[in-house]
């Protein structure tokens, strides 16, 4: 099959159409002595002769017309970069979507290319970088499943993107040393190349996806290095190492603040960010009183469950490669940590291991009466042992009052085939409780495309959460617990349907004393609609929990001979039908709709939802959330939740938000403007900011006004 248009691949909240590719022995790509310029015209000689790389690629053929468009990849390279031209051929060139300026950001709504490289063939995880016709940049790592994508790494590469008499083109050009560090020969690597033509999509928009979003077991093998001996990649490294420039290398940014409170002084203050690149695989950030008051404040929510709820961190310090964190028991949770004077990080990858190192320092809080601790982190993962295993192992601590408090574990992934793996972790717990803190994970899994199935057993003693909640993130321990799921997508090919996904989990659990605590059964249908963008669901759950959480006595009532009799009884039936609809038109065209009916803890009740991004104008952007949830008691009781956010760009150098939230339950409000000027060369930015009612989720706060000013520069 000869130069076949690739599909659009959603890899992230979609159904995807799953691209795969022959593995073949040919070399798709030459080596180069010319100088590439970067112009994305692909008008050197060398590009004449450079194979087209679509003879090798097969896909399905319903996915895209060959009529309306198509696309020429050649690639190419040297001893410092590997060079990918794209043509893309386009017979409705007025139709092509130019989309976002936001660099790492989601390019799927745009016309766009993406690269996705596996260097270690090891089908575990890979780089991605990706470009669009106005030369939008994204790049980041996907680990195997596709289930979650890590923005926060950079590679080192370029790429330039022009508008054409045929539609556009792209040349890209990547660093060989930001993606291979590990010298063999004939190095051999897996690839896929996609084009992205959102008008001719079919994929619908999944708000939880459970299928494999791509199936990196098809990647090809191709082998573009095969000329290099380990003598010349030593040279090559070499030489890439030492062009990493000074100013690539370092990044300072000090600020000052300045702080006007209600009733308060005036305070002045400032603090420092450093970044510095050890290399393209090691980087270490330092931070000196950060400043959090810009930090976009935690949305509110409702909670029909007794248990903490997870909330995301969205402080840049501990967001960068946090995903190294992410287990089946949550030994490490960064919202533990309040201001901080400052703070330290290590973070890298050498070879198949990625490794982090944090250090913070909190503020004391008189307020609360909380004195300054210090929390620690390290984690580490070996990846591809034995061409299997994974080998995980993170330790959190707290230090305070003399005393150190945490949590230490160890995980592992066996992948028997590229379908069947096992899994398990154990963690153990110190601090309040020396005895009946150890926790551990185990259970099997299956993944296919069309296919989910999971058997764990998880065992949390009585005392593990006490002790880890002080680091970590355990909702719930005293449990032995099974969790099973099934989950089954079947797809067609005639008629208005793209898909219907079935899913299912079953879960119970008893004390450690052998009490039941609780069961819950959830089934769920996903219908997706073709050509669309559109999802209708139907989610129905029943679940046991024994009362051990409410203090109120709850009482029902039996008749006998003697007439009503009141009991006192120690659990509860719920059960709950959720109804919803979402449609995916980009990342500012989303819309979403549920209405929730049930019994909660002995209580009916009534839920509505609505959550939407939309683009107003070119320069104004909208999300709104709603959220209502109306209890039928002796008298009628609901609570409303509105989170507002506006994003507007006055122009290239002035922007902003406007944030508004209420939570009428606790009567909260809260309200955030950020005005930014940006300035450069090389880069700074003058911040006024005025906030109304705490940011923080679940707090009312006080009603007083902040106004800070902030002037930070980049060096």
């Amino acid at each position: 099959m000869k130069k076949i248009i690739l599909p659009v691949l959603y890899f992230l909240f979609l159904s995807i159409p799953i691209l795969s590719q022959d593995v073949k022995k040919e070399n798709l790509a030459i080596k180069t002595d010319e100088s590439i310029i970067i112009d994305g015209l692909l008008n050197e000689s060398i590009w004449e002769r450079a194979p087209d790389a679509y003879t090798f690629i097969q896909l399905r053929p319903d996915r895209m017309d060959p009529k309306k468009i198509k696309t020429l990849v050649k690639i190419l390279y040297d001893y410092n970069y590997v060079y990918f031209g794209f043509l893309c051929y386009d017979t409705e060139p007025d139709k092509i979507e130019p989309g976002t300026i936001k660099i790492d950001g989601d390019l799927r709504d745009t016309d766009s290319i993406y690269i996705l490289i596996d260097t270690l063939f090891d089908t575990k995880s890979f780089y991605y970088f990706a470009t669009n016709y106005i030369g939008t940049k994204s790049d980041g790592t996907i680990p195997k499943g596709g289930r979650s994508v890590n923005y926060n790494w950079n590679g080192s590469w370029k790429s330039f993107s022009q508008k054409t008499d045929f539609g556009w083109s792209t040349e890209v050009a990547i660093e060989l040393s930001c993606i291979f560090d590990k010298l063999v020969e004939n190095k051999t690597f897996g690839l896929s190349l996609v084009r992205v033509v959102p008008r001719l999509e079919i994929s619908i928009f999944q708000p939880n996806p459970l299928d494999s979003a791509f199936k990196p077991y098809e990647l090809g093998r191709l082998k573009v290095l095969e000329l290099f001996d380990v003598d010349t990649q030593i040279e090559l490294l070499k030489r890439a190492d030492e062009q990493l420039e000074p100013e690539k290398r370092a990044k300072i940014t000090p600020y000052v603040i300045t702080k006007s409170e209600s009733g308060e002084k005036n305070k002045p203050s400032a603090g420092i960010e450093a970044l510095y690149a050890f290399s393209q695989q090691m980087s270490g950030q330092l931070t000196i009183y950060p400043d959090f008051a810009t930090v976009e404040p935690d949305f509110e929510r409702i909670n029909l469950t007794p248990f903490e709820l997870y909330l995301p961190e969205k402080r840049s310090f501990f967001q960068v490669d946090s995903d190294i964190y992410q287990q089946p028991f949550g030994l490490f949770y960064s919202k533990r940590i309040g201001d901080i004077y400052g703070g330290v990080k290590l973070n890298g990858k050498y070879g198949a291991t990625e490794f982090s190192l944090m250090s913070a320092q909190t503020k004391k809080d008189e307020y609360l009466n909380k004195e300054s601790a210090n929390f620690s982190v390290l984690s580490f993962k070996k990846k591809n042992i034995l061409n299997s295993l994974t080998i995980g192992f993170t330790a959190a601590n707290k230090y305070i009052g003399r005393k150190n408090k945490g949590t230490a574990g160890i995980e592992a992934n066996l992948d028997f085939t590229d379908k069947f793996k096992l899994s398990g972790q154990f963690a153990l717990s110190y601090g309040d409780y020396g005895k009946n803190n150890t926790a551990f994970f185990i259970g099997p899994s299956y993944d296919s495309t069309t296919l989910h199935i999971h058997l764990h057993y998880k065992q949390i003693d009585k005392y593990f959460g006490d002790n880890a909640n002080y680091v970590g993130f355990i909702p719930d321990d005293n449990r032995r617990e099974l969790d099973s799921a099934i989950n089954k997508t079947f797809q067609f090919r005639r008629g208005i349907l793209e898909q219907i996904r079935y899913r299912s989990n079953y879960n119970i659990y008893w004390g450690m004393d052998g009490t039941l605590r609780s069961w819950q059964i959830d089934e769920g249908l996903f219908f997706d609609l073709k050509n669309k963008k559109f999802t209708l669901s139907v989610l129905h759950t029943m679940e046991y929990k024994l009362n051990e959480y409410f203090l109120e006595p709850k009482f029902i009532y039996i008749k006998s001979k003697d007439g009503w009799i009141k009991l006192y009884t120690k659990d509860f039936r719920n059960d709950r039908t959720r109804f919803g609809s979402s449609f995916y038109g980009g990342e500012w065209q989303q819309f979403s709709l549920f209405v929730t009916l049930g019994r909660n803890y002995g209580s009916k009740f009534q839920m509505f939802g609505i959550s939407k991004q939309l683009k107003i104008t070119e320069n104004l952007f909208s999300e709104y959330n709603f959220y209502s949830i109306r209890y039928r008691l002796e008298s009628l009781y609901s609570t409303y939740i509105h989170v507002l956010k506006l994003t507007i760009n006055m122009s290239e150098n002035i922007f902003g938000t406007i944030f508004f939230q209420r939570n009428s339950d606790i009567g909260k409000s809260n309200f955030q403007v950020v005005c930014t000027y940006a300035f450069k060369p090389p880069f700074g930015t003058i911040q006024l900011i005025y906030q109304k009612g705490s940011p923080e989720f679940g707090v009312i706060g006080t009603p007083g006004q902040t106004i800070f000013l902030k002037l930070g520069y980049v060096f």
